[in-house]
């Protein structure tokens, strides 16, 4: 059925499958490195991600003559496992905050930004943290990305590996993270951090 789609928009389907499971792959990838970082075997980790949603951001930023007055994106952590940005330009814009300090990470060529997501953070007991990140307009160039997002649980669940040692985090249905993430989101909190074992 094409649905009157023209086929156009079923090659750009075609094309954004065979990225998707690229990005699965890549995700398996990177797992191998963070399980053996993590001392951990590679299928506990790798099962976190796999056979769980993933989604698709297309962004474009248009040239902003007065970029003191807006942002193109507020500070933020992403809420899943990993997000992978690819940069289809050479704009800057992409910022991630550290001490404090706002640090530009300027484009590389075929090069993936790779962030670590709050939910990632909790499954490695905190080894790994969610960076808190942001977009600002450039005055003379449009910016343009595209993000995919890897969600990550274990049998449904929110929680620390369980070979990471005693728990820095409790553990939450998967469900119930992502509702309470969103209205964490709403009111300017992070969820994560109400979820840490004091």
């Amino acid at each position: 059925m094409s649905f009157g789609l023209p086929i156009r928009q079923i090659s750009f389907r075609d094309a954004l499958d065979k990225y998707s499971m690229e990005m699965s792959n890549l995700t398996s990838r990177l797992t191998v490195f963070m399980a053996s970082d993590l001392g951990v075997e590679q299928e506990t980790l790798m099962g976190t991600f796999q056979g769980k949603t993933q989604s698709v951001a297309f962004h474009y930023y248009p040239p902003c003559h007065h970029p003191d007055k807006v942002i193109g994106i507020t500070p933020h952590h992403d809420g899943l496992g990993l997000t992978l940005l690819l940069h289809v330009d050479d704009t800057p814009g992409l910022q991630v905050r550290k001490n404090g300090r706002w640090y530009p990470l300027n484009p590389l060529p075929g090069a993936f930004v790779i962030n670590v997501g709050d939910i990632l953070q909790i499954l490695t007991n905190g080894t790994y943290k969610s960076a808190e990140h942001r977009v600002l307009p450039d005055v003379e160039k449009g910016r343009a990305t595209v993000v995919m997002f890897q969600n990550a649980c274990v049998a449904g669940i929110v929680k620390p590996l369980p070979e990471l040692g005693e728990a820095t985090y409790k553990a939450i249905d998967h469900v119930e993270y992502v509702k309470g993430n969103f209205r964490a989101l709403a009111e300017g909190t992070r969820f994560v951090d109400g979820l840490k074992i004091m």
